[in-house]
């Protein structure tokens, strides 16, 4: 059975998971340059700053991960829809992980190979190395955060029934993973990059919603 003080401590990691999220999100380089050698350049010179921030996105998954494992065994994890959110979940973070290694490490270590290079047929490698690199980041992140707004659909529909703080968060889980699904689903091709933005905060918030239903121990298994 869970504990007063395990509830505390694990709504306080779930809202420290939710608030770093956010912090580096606002910190996440934005990049720049039209051409391959702007790109280039840009990518080289923030080479720092991604790794650190997309390092610690990798670093915050898996403590998410930890956390909802810890969540699911509240919900009652024996029930095929914690359960199905849970490895969703998971899966999903995966997915983000690789997607985060690719843009913070991957692609600016490739830039970095081929700074100051000007040829363009020596600059050939690079340009195919950063566009499989794109494509794959382009499938990975939609379909990570697609998995994991199924979570918080499912977990939504399985405390839906209560009331109070339960049924708040369970509405907003609904209407959020309706939100990041047909923006992900059916938006145009260039707002991608903001709908992906706009996802990852809808997701942090609903780590704080739980945190809050953790903390006032709103969601025990019945």
């Amino acid at each position: 059975m869970e504990t007063r003080g395990s509830g505390g401590g694990l709504a306080a990691a779930l809202a420290c998971c939710a608030l770093i999220t956010l912090v580096l999100l606002a910190n996440h380089p934005a990049g720049g340059g039209h051409s391959l050698t702007e790109v280039i350049s840009a990518e080289a010179h923030d080479r720092a700053a991604d790794a650190l921030v997309h390092g610690g996105f990798v670093i915050t998954l898996i403590a998410l991960i930890v956390c909802l494992v810890s969540v699911a065994r509240t919900l009652g994890i024996a029930r095929p829809i914690v359960l199905t959110g849970l490895v969703s979940f998971c899966v999903g973070s995966g997915m983000l992980m690789l997607s985060m290694i690719l843009d913070g490490l991957a692609v600016p270590a490739i830039a970095t190979r081929f700074i100051g290079i000007t040829d363009p047929s020596a600059l050939l490698p690079a340009r195919t190395a950063l566009m499989l690199c794109g494509v794959l980041i382009g499938i990975l992140m939609p379909f990570g955060l697609l998995l994991q707004a199924a979570t918080m659909l499912s977990w939504s529909i399985a405390i839906a029934a209560r009331r109070g703080l339960p049924l708040a968060a369970a509405i907003y889980g609904i209407l959020a993973t309706a939100l990041i699904a047909g923006g992900l689903l059916v938006a145009p091709v260039a707002m991608s990059g903001h709908l992906l933005l706009g996802a990852i905060v809808l997701l942090a918030l609903w780590y704080g919603a739980l945190a809050l239903l953790v903390g006032t121990r709103a969601i025990a298994h019945r």
